[in-house]
């Protein structure tokens, strides 16, 4: 394969074109994914540890709750096709903070290793896979 980012390519250790997902960026999405789990995890058990009527019914609202902050925050300031999308490294700080709240909350009901792993492990992989991607997109302007 002669492309720009056929297999050739990156045996020779050409940087991946824009778009095509390395080892990290897969990384990265099962982070993103494991935040939405621990954020249910985490609201249901929050729920729980209140002694009140409809204890169940306040658990399943509170960990639909935190799920939808965190895709909400997503949306709006890291998506790659939010009209709002940050730039580097602003995205990143926003990308680590719902990392970051949710393993506090955690560490309150009992999770906080989660959290924790889950958080350095996505500061690692958004970092490396996602950091250099403005400006390897955005090219100087011509002379």
């Amino acid at each position: 394969m002669t492309g720009t980012g056929g297999r050739d390519a990156r045996r020779a250790g050409a940087p991946l074109p824009p778009g095509v997902a390395g080892p990290l960026s897969v990384v990265a999405f099962v982070c993103e994914l494991g935040l939405l789990v621990l954020a249910g995890v985490t609201g249901w058990r929050l729920g729980q540890r209140l002694d009140v009527p409809g204890q169940d019914a306040l658990a399943a609202v509170l960990a639909v709750l935190l799920v939808a902050v965190v895709v909400i925050v997503w949306a709006r300031w890291n998506a790659p096709r939010s009209p709002s999308r940050l730039r580097w490294p602003w995205r990143y700080l926003t990308q680590l903070a719902p990392f970051v709240g949710v393993a506090l909350l955690a560490s309150l009901v009992g999770l906080g290793w989660w959290g924790a792993v889950l958080a350095v492990l996505a500061a690692v992989a958004f970092g490396f896979s996602r950091g250099g991607q403005d400006a390897a997109t955005t090219s100087p302007p011509p002379r």
